[in-house]
């Protein structure tokens, strides 16, 4: 079974109503995306966008490695991301790895 790899590291003002994070998925050696996100925690508009952003950027990552291979659903990859990104929030930089079996 396929697994997709998330690592994320909080980066910018760990005291800013703003969060910064650089996300780097990865399938297997060969495959791998990095995606930088900003949002303000208050802002939905602001989240829904970023977990967009990251929803795309793992499907490009799942597409490198094997256009073929059964894909997780949208829904799932935003909740994979979003559980990434709330593990690193509160490790000051620490980066903070997570995987997805689809």
């Amino acid at each position: 079974m396929p697994q997709l790899d998330c690592t994320v590291r909080r980066i910018g003002d760990y005291e800013s109503r703003t969060e910064e994070y650089e996300l780097a998925f990865s399938v297997g050696p060969s495959s791998s995306r990095e995606l930088k996100i900003k949002y303000q925690a208050a802002r939905a508009f602001e989240i829904n966008a970023a977990l967009d952003a990251a929803v795309e950027t793992a499907r490009e990552v799942i597409g490198d490695d094997d256009p073929d291979q059964g894909r997780p659903t949208d829904e799932a990859l935003a909740k994979f991301s979003w559980r990434a990104i709330q593990a690193a929030k509160y490790e000051e930089g620490e980066p903070v790895g997570s995987s997805l079996d689809y």
